[in-house]
Protein backbone atom coordinates (compact mmCIF):
# COMPACT_ATOMS: atom_id res chain seq x y z
CA UNK A 1 0.00 0.00 0.00
CA UNK A 2 1.32 3.78 -0.52
CA UNK A 3 0.35 4.65 2.98
CA UNK A 4 -0.42 3.48 6.94
CA UNK A 5 -1.07 4.48 10.06
CA UNK A 6 1.61 2.97 12.59
CA UNK A 7 -0.19 3.25 16.39
CA UNK A 8 1.73 1.49 19.67
CA UNK A 9 0.71 -2.38 18.43
CA UNK A 10 1.33 -1.61 14.60
CA UNK A 11 0.45 -0.72 11.78
CA UNK A 12 -3.35 0.15 12.21
CA UNK A 13 -5.62 -2.44 10.90
CA UNK A 14 -3.25 -5.47 10.10
CA UNK A 15 -3.66 -8.55 12.41
CA UNK A 16 -1.58 -11.41 12.36
CA UNK A 17 -2.76 -15.23 11.40
CA UNK A 18 -1.19 -16.62 14.63
CA UNK A 19 -1.32 -14.51 17.62
CA UNK A 20 0.31 -17.51 19.46
CA UNK A 21 3.79 -16.34 18.26
CA UNK A 22 3.42 -13.35 16.70
CA UNK A 23 1.75 -9.30 17.27
CA UNK A 24 3.46 -8.86 21.05
CA UNK A 25 4.83 -5.29 21.62
CA UNK A 26 8.05 -5.63 20.51
CA UNK A 27 6.38 -7.56 17.51
CA UNK A 28 4.52 -4.41 16.60
CA UNK A 29 6.50 -3.99 13.53
CA UNK A 30 7.85 -6.80 11.22
CA UNK A 31 10.59 -5.09 8.64
CA UNK A 32 12.33 -6.13 5.87
CA UNK A 33 14.93 -5.25 2.91
CA UNK A 34 13.66 -4.74 -0.43
CA UNK A 35 16.81 -5.13 -1.72
CA UNK A 36 17.21 -8.57 0.27
CA UNK A 37 13.52 -9.67 -1.73
CA UNK A 38 15.03 -8.58 -5.16
CA UNK A 39 18.26 -10.92 -4.42
CA UNK A 40 15.81 -13.78 -3.94
CA UNK A 41 14.07 -12.45 -6.80
CA UNK A 42 16.64 -12.86 -9.02
CA UNK A 43 17.50 -16.33 -7.64
CA UNK A 44 13.98 -17.67 -8.72
CA UNK A 45 12.74 -17.49 -5.80
CA UNK A 46 8.44 -16.89 -6.07
CA UNK A 47 8.78 -14.22 -2.85
CA UNK A 48 7.33 -10.68 -3.17
CA UNK A 49 7.13 -7.45 -0.86
CA UNK A 50 4.85 -8.73 2.32
CA UNK A 51 4.71 -12.33 1.19
CA UNK A 52 6.58 -13.01 4.23
CA UNK A 53 5.10 -11.70 6.86
CA UNK A 54 6.52 -8.51 6.70
CA UNK A 55 4.19 -5.37 7.37
CA UNK A 56 6.97 -2.81 6.25
CA UNK A 57 9.57 -3.32 3.07
CA UNK A 58 12.53 -1.02 3.01
CA UNK A 59 14.58 0.20 0.33
CA UNK A 60 18.04 1.58 0.26
CA UNK A 61 19.48 0.66 3.88
CA UNK A 62 22.33 -1.26 3.65
CA UNK A 63 20.39 -4.70 5.56
CA UNK A 64 24.36 -5.46 6.77
CA UNK A 65 23.69 -2.44 9.52
CA UNK A 66 20.46 -3.54 10.51
CA UNK A 67 20.50 -5.00 14.29
CA UNK A 68 18.44 -5.66 16.85
CA UNK A 69 18.91 -2.89 19.48
CA UNK A 70 19.23 -0.14 17.28
CA UNK A 71 16.63 2.74 16.59
CA UNK A 72 14.69 3.16 13.00
CA UNK A 73 12.95 6.14 11.61
CA UNK A 74 10.59 5.82 8.76
CA UNK A 75 8.34 8.08 8.15
CA UNK A 76 7.08 9.82 11.27
CA UNK A 77 7.42 6.62 12.85
CA UNK A 78 10.16 5.74 14.98
CA UNK A 79 11.32 2.22 16.46
CA UNK A 80 13.37 -0.02 18.10
CA UNK A 81 14.56 -3.03 16.30
CA UNK A 82 13.70 -5.67 19.12
CA UNK A 83 14.55 -9.40 17.94
CA UNK A 84 15.37 -11.36 14.29
CA UNK A 85 12.29 -12.60 12.65
CA UNK A 86 12.77 -16.38 12.73
CA UNK A 87 11.24 -17.94 9.80
CA UNK A 88 9.33 -20.59 9.94
CA UNK A 89 7.67 -23.17 7.34
CA UNK A 90 4.63 -21.01 6.36
CA UNK A 91 7.56 -19.02 4.53
CA UNK A 92 8.69 -22.48 2.68
CA UNK A 93 6.69 -21.79 -0.42
CA UNK A 94 8.25 -18.21 -1.59
CA UNK A 95 11.69 -20.85 -2.25
CA UNK A 96 11.50 -22.64 -5.30
CA UNK A 97 13.59 -25.53 -3.05
CA UNK A 98 11.30 -25.14 0.34
CA UNK A 99 14.31 -23.80 2.24
CA UNK A 100 13.01 -21.27 4.23
CA UNK A 101 15.81 -20.97 6.34
CA UNK A 102 17.39 -18.91 3.28
CA UNK A 103 16.02 -15.90 5.45
CA UNK A 104 17.46 -17.03 8.60
CA UNK A 105 19.97 -14.48 10.22
CA UNK A 106 22.31 -16.84 10.13
CA UNK A 107 23.36 -16.87 6.71
CA UNK A 108 23.83 -13.20 6.83
CA UNK A 109 22.07 -10.20 6.47
CA UNK A 110 18.84 -11.40 5.48
CA UNK A 111 16.29 -11.69 7.80
CA UNK A 112 13.44 -9.86 8.83
CA UNK A 113 13.38 -7.85 12.09
CA UNK A 114 11.00 -7.18 14.57
CA UNK A 115 10.42 -3.57 15.83
CA UNK A 116 8.80 -1.79 19.09
CA UNK A 117 7.00 1.63 18.02
CA UNK A 118 8.14 4.19 20.36
CA UNK A 119 6.38 7.26 18.11
CA UNK A 120 3.35 6.13 16.04
CA UNK A 121 2.64 8.37 13.20
CA UNK A 122 2.22 7.91 9.00
CA UNK A 123 4.57 5.73 6.55
CA UNK A 124 4.55 6.76 3.28
CA UNK A 125 5.79 5.10 0.28
CA UNK A 126 9.53 7.15 -0.39
CA UNK A 127 9.56 8.30 3.17
CA UNK A 128 13.24 8.91 4.06
CA UNK A 129 14.55 5.88 6.69
CA UNK A 130 17.47 6.84 9.47
CA UNK A 131 19.15 4.75 11.25
CA UNK A 132 20.17 5.64 14.66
Amino acid sequence: VDAVEVGWRGVVGDRQRNRNHHGRPWQALCLWSGEVIDGFVAEGHPISAGAAGENVTIRGLDWATVRPGARLRVGQVLCELTAWSLPCRHNAEWFSDGDFNRMHHDRGPVSRVYATVLEPGAIRTGDPVLLH
